[in-house]
């Protein structure tokens, strides 16, 4: 509007503004174009990146699960009881209450499991928990593939032993006679609806109406958080190649993420998928981005560059609006008509950039929502992966202080054969599980009477338990309960901090005569669930107690032991020079565990995301409008060219400066002047001449930085040759040009004379809006620029008309060899 408005009313006036206005509007079209563009692409990365998350971490938290149940499965299948019983059954004198009462200790251990069946190899059922159901599962599939099959066979799919003959997971495994027969299988029916419900509950996003369920491999829902939206058994759409694509269900159109299982210690998992989607009605609300602290995040890339590009737009504006008022102060016929034309043009520029600031603010606030949200998912990962390990080390002991062997063995008197005995059922289980530094088991005096491995270059056979967990087990009141130390080092552990889990052994009697202690190997687990949910992001993860004490970390310079430093609270943290999206999650516990056995170890998850350094971008000097007092009289004013320099305000007299200029002219160059950058081609007459460049920063004693984008050229005249081109003065930002009054001119205070030569006076201005305030300009009189071309040798004497002299023009004849 004011390129039109402007072109018909004041043509001659606008000449040299308006190509300024068509080039400004260009590249404000562009760069809103740009904002649009990278709009969008923010909004839906966050949206893929927490559809992603939320299916990743469902269908990780399965397979690890699972990996779980098919060590469970195997060992559980060697079983001397199991074994015993097998044997019975095939001589028909067996008894099936003792193995029941058993497998139902198991069952309330592992209560992840909600059947236990024992068939023999033609079928027949020898044993199960669960009432009713087929008394034989001869010709069921599963039966021939156990017994052919060594290791685990894993299977989901309709099955007898689920009630109606329902779809379950199932785990098999076939007991081995001695000399190898087969004496029957052992089956797991795992809690699959109920497992899976608690995952969905663990990764559920609030704000978005996900729909998150498990797919098989014919893209076949297995489970759904909400049956009611995508029901169990519905064939759906899925998204190629783990990234948000868009998909119809039930006549409406999703985004949705599908996300295999990234397999654990070299299980792959049942070939599932967790697959993650969101109706395009509701894909990009519900969810609040702002934080109050988001100006203080870094910019990311692409953020930089818009800002870049707006301070360039921006900077070029001001820069032709400052030098339309020099103009203007001079052409006094044009003075009112061309001052109105670059207020207008100003406020626009004004406007136009704040909005662009609040959608870059918008994108900011996006982008550092997405750090926070997956600092967060990040973190609650950890806590939930660290539990559900906990949780099987808790079961373990407890299942193993069942064993007949250890039984056998603790309520005899110490012995050498016993405790060979006992050494080689801990060094078995061991070479099974073996996230474990070691296994023990310890009489009811506390005296360990065997280890699966000893530490290196000592034994600890002989040695006593330790006093607390030594009570701890003595008054467990009954097999379901365990004992766990406190996170620290022992001898048990070779020094090494860590959990010590132990359950009391009991005789026929249920006395303690013992117990079994489990040493946690924490450095290489609790590093590697980091390690592992970490990934390669940049940043660091860490488990820590309630006390900020670390128990593992993936940053070496937070070894276990160490505090965390109090700048790592939740939110945005500045630490070691950069800034970080840090979350932490308490670990709350999963099933029984921590939640309804009385044990709680007070730990909480940490996840700190590093953002990148930190940039103290406060308000740039140039976005305070700066204006003139009213005058006392109006004919007694004089003109001021405003410049800043660092965090001070300077002005200089508008008779004194020519224009201001890009710093792109400069050519950098050695002149052997004091304060000197190089040299700048400036326009004069039909030609141009050569003018030295001083950098005002170095004038004036400012040592710190520039910002990026700081950085104008005022070409600067003599008094006595006012048109020509005498020498230009590197500022950061120019401010404005304003009629002062006299009245406002102040003296310069004696000392700030003798420190700043060039200065002559202090203006009093006007600084902000409505609510501003005044301030102080420190003014450098027309006699300074005949100073600073002295300086520079550019201040030749009035007879002489040779533009260029002294050490410039050496210079100049050099200029074609310098790099621009």
């Amino acid at each position: 509007m004011i390129e039109a408005t402007s072109a018909i009313a004041c043509p001659e006036e606008a000449e040299d503004i308006l190509p300024m206005l068509t080039r400004t509007r260009e590249r404000f079209g562009a760069l809103q174009a740009q904002l649009v563009r990278q709009l969008g692409s923010d909004s839906l990365a966050e949206l893929g990146e927490e559809l992603a998350s939320s299916a990743q971490c469902t269908i990780d938290i399965l397979v690890r699960n699972l990996f779980e149940r098919t060590a469970d499965v195997g060992f559980l299948a060697t079983d001397p009881v199991l074994r015993a019983f097998c044997d019975a059954a095939a001589r028909g004198d067996a008894d099936a209450a003792p193995l029941l009462r058993r497998l139902a200790e198991y069952r309330a251990k592992y209560s992840v499991y909600d059947d236990i069946v024992l068939l023999a190899p033609d079928g027949r059922v020898l044993a199960r928990l669960e009432e009713g159901g087929p008394a034989s599962l001869a010709g069921d599939p599963l039966l021939a593939d156990t017994i052919a099959r060594r290791g685990f066979v894993e299977r989901f799919g309709p099955t007898p032993l689920a009630r109606g003959g329902a779809p379950a997971l199932l785990y098999a495994q076939r007991i081995d006679a001695d000399g190898g027969r087969c004496a029957g299988l052992l089956v797991l029916r795992f809690r699959l609806a109920d497992e899976m419900q608690r995952i969905f509950s663990s990764v559920e996003q609030s704000g978005r109406h996900v729909a998150l369920v498990l797919l098989d491999a014919e893209d076949r829902v297995i489970a759904s958080a909400d049956e009611s939206h995508v029901p169990v058994g519905a064939r759906l759409q899925t998204a190629p190649g783990g990234e948000v694509g868009l998909v119809a269900f039930g006549g409406r159109e999703y985004l949705a993420v599908t996300r295999p299982g990234a397999g654990f210690q070299g299980y792959p998992g049942p070939g599932w998928r967790a697959h993650a989607m969101v109706s395009l009605l509701t894909a990009f609300s519900g969810r609040d981005a702002a934080d109050a602290d988001a100006a203080l995040a870094p910019d990311t890339v692409e953020l930089a560059r818009l800002r870049s590009e707006l301070d360039a737009i921006n900077g070029d504006l001001r820069r032709v609006v400052w030098n339309g008022r020099l103009f203007a102060g001079a052409q006094q016929q044009a003075s009112a008509r061309l001052k109105a034309l670059l207020a207008q043009v100003q406020e626009a520029g004004r406007r136009t950039r704040d909005r662009v600031d609040e959608a870059i603010g918008a994108l900011q606030r996006s982008a550092l929502a997405r750090q926070r949200h997956a600092a967060h998912d990040l973190a609650r990962l950890a806590a939930d992966i660290m539990d559900r390990s906990l949780y099987e080390r808790a079961n373990d002991c407890r299942w193993w202080a069942l064993s007949p062997v250890l039984e056998r063995g603790l309520a005899a008197p110490p012995a050498a054969a016993a405790d060979a005995e006992l050494a080689a059922v801990l060094r078995h289980v061991n070479g099974l599980y073996t996230v474990y530094t070691r296994l023990l088991v310890f009489g009811a005096d506390g005296r360990i009477r065997a280890v699966s491995r000893d530490a290196d270059g000592t034994t600890l056979v002989g040695q006593e338990i330790g006093s607390a967990l030594l009570d701890a087990v003595r008054g467990l009141a009954d097999s379901q309960r365990y004992a766990v130390s406190a996170f620290e080092a022992s001898p048990l552990s070779d020094g090494q901090p860590t959990y010590v889990y132990a359950a009391g052994v009991r005789d026929a009697q249920r006395r303690v005569v013992g117990g079994i202690a489990a040493v946690f190997d924490a450095p290489a687990e609790l590093h590697k669930m980091l390690g592992d949910v970490l990934g390669e992001r940049a940043g660091f993860a860490t488990f820590a107690d309630a006390d900020g004490r670390v128990l593992a970390c993936t940053d070496p310079e937070l070894p276990p032991g160490s505090v965390l430093p109090k700048a790592l609270t939740p939110g945005l943290a500045e630490f070691r020079d950069a800034t970080w999206s840090v979350a932490a999650v308490r670990a709350e516990g999963y099933r029984e565990f921590k939640r309804e056995d009385g044990y709680d170890n007070r730990v909480r998850a940490l996840v700190a995301l590093r953002l990148g350094e930190r940039e103290r971008r406060g308000r740039n000097q140039h976005d305070i409008p700066v204006h003139a007092l009213p005058p006392a009289r109006r004919e007694a004013v004089a003109g001021w060219a405003l410049f800043h320099v660092g965090a001070g305000r300077f002005g200089l007299p508008t008779a004194s400066v020519l224009e201001a200029r890009a710093r792109d002219g400069l050519v950098r160059a050695r002149l052997g002047l004091p304060h000197a950058l190089g040299l700048l081609e400036v326009p004069q007459g039909a030609g141009s001449v050569v003018v030295p460049v001083l950098c005002a920063r170095s004038l004036f004693g400012v040592s710190y930085a520039p910002r990026a984008q700081d950085g104008v050229l005022l070409v600067l005249a003599t008094a006595a040759s006012p048109q020509r081109p005498a020498v230009a003065l590197w500022v950061d930002e120019v401010l404005a040009v304003v009629d002062a009054g006299h009245e406002h001119l102040q003296p310069v205070p004696e000392g700030l004379r003798t420190h700043s030569p060039l200065l002559s006076g202090l203006l009093r201005l006007m600084a902000g809006g409505e609510q501003g305030g005044e301030i102080l300009a420190q003014v450098l009189a027309a006699d300074s620029v005949t100073r600073l071309a002295a300086m520079a040798g550019t201040a030749p004497p009035p007879e002489t008309p040779e533009p260029v002299a002294g050490v410039v023009a050496e210079a100049a004849r050099e200029l074609p060899a310098l790099q621009r």
